[in-house]
């Protein structure tokens, strides 16, 4: 089973979701590594969302198909999200939209169940990196550390992927010298 790294997006009507496919078709991104990735969507049918919501799926198979296992994974897909957020940026009208490993698997309806007190107080944030109209923030009750991504949209920014050495396929020594010293510790994967 492959874990890939996707843009996820909701559309209101079918005719936003036409117009998203278009901005999007066709997309290649030339990363500064040099790598070049063609970005396809999930497959034909549209994905089905929500009720009343309509959603597609891109990813690149030059990227990897197993999260992140190593330093350059983590460095090309935090350089393909960054261009995929400023491709959205400049696109036609969305409801909801996420970067990130399996994304198509939290959908704006979800989006209540990612929130987070924030201390003593009543306001709260959003765990999840994503973005969504200023409706959608309204409905939510305005969660703190929230930004401005266009007129009309509001996102929790983006921090990028995770490489975690201990758990990553270039790190053998380093993991094996873990396994040594911690024989009783839960394996890593």
């Amino acid at each position: 089973m492959a874990i890939i790294f996707d843009l996820y997006i909701e559309c209101f009507t079918p005719e936003e979701l036409a117009e998203i496919k278009s901005h999007f078709s066709n997309l290649t991104l030339e990363l500064q590594t040099g790598k070049i990735t063609h970005w396809e969507f999930a497959s034909d049918q549209d994905l089905q969302a929500s009720e009343g919501v309509h959603a597609c799926s891109l990813s690149s198979p030059q990227l990897s198909d197993w999260a992140v296992q190593t330093v350059s994974d983590a460095i090309e897909c935090t350089e393909a999200g960054v261009r995929l957020y400023r491709h959205l940026q400049q696109g036609p009208d969305f409801l909801f939209a996420r970067v990130a490993w399996e994304a198509t698997l939290i959908e704006a309806s979800y989006l209540e169940d990612f929130m987070e007190a924030c201390g003593n107080s009543d306001e709260c944030r959003l765990t999840i990196e994503c973005v969504f109209t200023e409706a959608l923030y309204e409905q939510l009750g305005k969660p703190n550390y929230c930004k401005e991504f266009r007129p009309g949209y509001i996102w929790t920014g983006y921090r990028g992927e995770v490489y975690r050495p201990l758990e990553s396929s270039d790190q053998k020594e380093l993991t094996d010298l873990y396994r040594e010293y911690f024989p009783h510790t839960k394996d890593l994967k």
